[in-house]
C-alpha cells in the first residue's frame, strides 16, 4: 500500500515544480503522516529526514523507529492536532538510533498541518520539523555561563561588601582616633574646636544661651613629681570618666592640654554652667580625690571666635588658682 502510495504523494508534489526543490532540498526535516484510525504511518519523508535516521522511514509507524516512549511522546502530539484540528506548533526532546546504531538525541521545533480530504475528514498532517539542537545546547552553556558569572559576581559582592565594612569600620576608628585623646577616651582639642565652632554658630541664629566650662587639676605636677607619670595619667583617667557621668547628651567634653579641660554647654546660661562646675567639683573630689580650678564663660554677640570664650573661662581658672594660693 505504501509503495503505491508513495509514488502518488511524489507524483502529485513533481506538478507543482517549485515544490520538487523545496522537498529534495530544504535543509529541515519534511514528511506527510498518514491517519489511519488510531494509528499513525510515515508516508512520505524528505531527503533530510531520510539522512537523519539513516534509513527509509517510509511506510512505517513511528514506534518501528523510534524508542517507545518517544513514539508515544510524539503520537500525543498528533492526537492533539486531530483533536484540535488545526496547525499546532511544538518543541520536541527526542532520542533515536542513527544508521550505525548510535544512540543520538536532539530538540526539533515542529509544526503540524492537518490535511483534509474532500468531506472534510482529515486524512494526513503534513510537518516541517527544525532541529534547534545546537541552539538549544548554546542557550544551556550560555545559562550555565551566566549562573557560573552570577555566582562569581555574587562571591565577589560579598567579598567586596566585607571590604567595604572593613573599611568604613577602619575609617570609624580612625576618625575615633583623630578626634579622641588616647589617654582619657574623651574628646581631643581639635575635635571639641570643631564641635564648639558649630554651637557657637548655632547660638548666633537662633539666640540661644551656651557656656563654656573650663578646669585643671589641683597639685597636678606634685602628682607627677612624687608618685610618677603613670599615677598623674592614672588620675587624669578617673577625672574624665567622673565627668562623663554627668553629661548630658549634647554637651562637649574635652581634654584641652595637659591637665586642663573644658566642657561646652549648650541651651546653658552662664548661671546654670556655674552651679554644674560645683557639682563637678564635689563629684570630681569624691572620685578621683583631687581638687579643681573652674573657670565659666558664657558666649556673647560680640564673641566671632571660640578664642574668645576659652580667654575669658581660663582667665577665672588662674583667678581661682591665686585665690586657693593666697589662703
Amino acid at each position: 500500500m505504501t509503495d503505491r502510495q508513495q509514488p502518488g504523494f511524489l507524483e502529485a508534489i513533481e506538478q507543482a515544480g517549485l515544490l520538487v526543490e523545496i522537498w529534495e532540498y530544504f535543509p529541515e526535516n519534511m514528511f506527510l503522516i498518514r491517519v489511519e484510525g488510531p494509528d499513525f504511518l510515515v508516508e512520505a519523508a524528505n531527503p533530510k529526514m531520510t539522512e537523519l535516521f539513516g534509513q527509509d522511514c517510509s511506510g512505517k509507524r513511528l514506534h518501528d523507529f523510534l524508542p517507545w516512549s518517544v513514539a508515544e511522546e510524539v503520537v500525543a502530539h498528533y492526537r492533539e492536532c486531530l483533536r484540535q484540528d488545526a496547525p499546532l506548533r511544538y518543541e520536541e526532546h527526542a532520542t533515536f538510533h542513527d544508521a550505525r546504531g548510535q544512540e543520538r538525541e536532539g530538540h526539533w521545533l515542529t509544526l503540524l498541518v492537518p490535511v483534509h480530504d474532500p468531506n472534510g475528514a482529515i486524512t494526513h498532517l503534513f510537518g516541517v520539523s527544525q532541529n534547534v539542537t545546537e541552539l538549544r545546547l548554546a542557550r544551556a552553556s550560555l545559562e550555565r555561563y551566566n549562573r557560573d558569572l552570577e555566582a562569581v559576581v555574587d562571591e565577589r559582592t560579598r567579598a567586596l561588601n566585607a571590604v567595604n565594612q572593613q573599611l568604613q569600620e577602619a575609617n570609624r576608628q580612625l576618625e575615633a582616633l583623630a578626634s579622641s585623646d588616647t589617654l582619657t577616651g574623651v574628646g581631643n582639642r581639635r575635635h571639641f574646636q570643631a564641635g564648639a565652632e558649630r554651637e557657637m554658630e548655632r547660638a548666633r541664629r537662633h539666640g540661644g544661651a551656651l557656656s563654656l566650662l573650663m578646669f585643671d587639676l589641683d597639685g597636678f605636677k606634685s602628682i607627677n613629681d612624687q608618685d610618677g607619670h603613670a599615677a598623674g595619667d592614672a588620675v587624669l583617667r578617673k577625672v574624665a570618666a567622673s565627668v562623663q557621668t554627668t553629661l548630658r547628651a549634647n554637651d562637649l567634653f574635652a581634654r584641652y592640654g595637659g591637665d586642663e579641660f573644658v566642657l561646652l554647654l549648650p541651651d546653658t546660661p552662664l548661671a546654670a554652667a556655674r552651679q554644674m562646675g560645683e557639682r563637678l567639683r564635689t563629684q570630681v573630689q569624691e572620685d578621683a580625690g583631687v581638687a579643681l580650678s573652674l573657670g565659666v564663660a558664657g558666649f556673647e554677640a560680640a564673641d566671632t571666635q571660640l578664642e574668645m570664650l576659652v580667654q575669658r573661662a581660663d582667665a577665672e581658672v588662674l583667678a581661682a588658682k591665686r585665690a586657693r594660693k593666697a589662703k
